[in-house]
């Protein structure tokens, strides 16, 4: 299991620039890092008032098209992401109603 490292603002630099990037005004985040390679399957749905978005960026900084689904069981299973060395994914959204702690993952 990763661990990872709760920050309170200020942030470094870079992480800073992604939580500029999602629009985020919280002021804690979660970072963490990871080996590349592994595949992921997102969903992004509403539950209950939370929904989780992802954007991603690979190392020369250009985002990421990712493949997205809906509520398991209702919708067709999307294509799983593959990130590679460099590459930043961030997941945000809604938690009960209000905007939720953005957390970063690097993958190295």
């Amino acid at each position: 299991m990763i661990k990872g490292e709760k920050m309170v603002a200020p942030f470094p630099q870079h992480v800073k620039q992604y939580l500029e990037r999602i629009g985020s005004r919280k002021r804690k985040c979660t970072v963490y890092t990871e080996d590349a390679g592994r595949p992921w399957v997102l969903y992004s749905y509403w539950d209950s008032g939370s929904r989780d978005q992802y954007r991603a960026w690979d190392a020369r900084g250009v985002e990421i098209h990712l493949p997205i689904g809906g509520a398991p069981g209702f919708t067709k299973t999307p294509s799983a992401w593959t990130p590679q060395r460099g590459d930043v994914l961030v997941t945000f959204g809604t938690f009960m109603g209000k905007p939720a702690t953005p957390s970063i993952t690097f993958y190295k």
